[in-house]
């Protein structure tokens, strides 16, 4: 039903009255952190993310929210709209997923219908996760804009992370600098994790 509900929240974002409002929302995030070719393998993932983000930002799924009929869908949309961004590590604790963020030290356990989670094999070999999870009753989940780094990248997160952590940069300013330098190591012509993810590009005007 989450899933269901989220779907309708983008359909009704993305068509009037709504549009003039998000679709600008949705091109400013993916000029802030990189827009991909149309025909790159990624950009369909940008693009979630890009709406995932719109939805998530000033109160619009929340208000959207307010045109569903069915009051637990309405509650849904509310719980979609508080989801909580970071960057998650999985770990594998006896049958059940646990991600992890690294950014805010925050821990959350997957529930079994996670989509995501579930793709998620071998702890994802070691890459980590851009996005969100919002709860549920019984554990979260993922939001379907989540963004997998390269699994070589990780060390190198990690120290942007530590290093912003002791700047004390803004969480949004930190993501969206993550994911531009995803960006910038996905265009590369010649993949180099440690040019893409340096410390002195975050908050870097583009």
């Amino acid at each position: 039903m989450l899933a269901a509900v989220y779907e309708e929240l983008v359909a009704r974002a993305d068509a009037p009255p709504h549009a003039d409002t998000t679709r600008p929302m949705v091109r400013g995030f993916l000029e802030r952190t990189g827009r991909l070719p149309a025909d790159h393998p990624h950009a369909p993932f940008r693009l979630a993310a890009a709406w995932e983000d719109t939805l998530c930002r000033d109160g619009i799924a929340a208000r959207i929210a307010a045109e569903l009929e069915d009051p637990s869908e309405r509650d849904l949309a509310v719980l979609l709209s508080r989801a909580h961004r970071g960057v998650f590590r999985f770990e594998t604790v006896g049958e059940r997923r646990v991600v992890h963020d690294l950014w805010s030290g925050a821990s959350f356990l997957l529930v079994p219908r996670d989509d995501i989670g579930r793709a998620v094999s071998g702890d994802n070999l070691g890459s980590l996760c851009i996005g969100r999870v919002a709860g549920a009753a019984d554990g979260c989940v993922f939001l379907p804009g989540a963004l997998f780094q390269d699994p070589e990248a990780t060390v190198f997160i990690e120290a942007v992370l530590k290093a912003s952590a002791e700047r004390e940069v803004r969480d949004a300013t930190v993501f969206e600098s993550l994911l531009h330098m995803d960006f910038v190591l996905r265009t590369m012509s010649r993949p180099r994790p440690e040019y893409a993810y340096r410390v002195e590009l975050v908050g870097a005007k583009r």
